[in-house]
């Protein structure tokens, strides 16, 4: 199993960040075996973390359309984050942005993807690492 996000590498470091942070939340929910377990130390127990590589990914000259496509072609979890998501901290107000509307009207900031290594390996293989 392997991950990637592809991100939108022109934005602020801040919300970059948040975008890949909010990615990682949708993108690992319900993926329970994708994570080891809590690890106990002396003073302090370690929630636990992914097991699994999660690379981030710059969009560079990509079309997140066209990374869509390329999803769509094999079998991966996607998990979309849009600006109407971003520019918002109030959930209801980010359902009320984006529910009925399709992904031509919404700003895509980022792409999180989670499957079988080989499957992440032919949407990513070609994006550049985030540096």
């Amino acid at each position: 199993m392997k991950s990637a996000i592809i991100i939108d590498e022109s934005l602020p470091i801040g919300l970059l960040a948040n975008a890949a942070a909010c990615i990682t939340t949708g993108l690992f929910h319900h993926q329970l075996q994708a994570y080891g377990p809590e690890i106990h130390g002396t003073d302090h127990t370690f929630i636990p973390i992914t097991k699994i590589p999660i690379l981030i990914l710059k969009k560079g000259k990509k079309d997140f359309n066209e990374i869509i496509r390329r999803i769509k072609d094999v079998d991966l979890r996607c998990m979309i984050f849009t600006k109407e998501g971003q520019s918002t901290a109030d959930y209801d107000e980010y359902i009320k942005r984006t529910e009925g509307k399709s992904l031509s009207e919404l700003h895509i900031v980022g792409i999180g993807i989670i499957g079988d290594d080989v499957q992440v390996t032919k949407v990513v293989g070609d994006i550049p690492l985030l540096k």
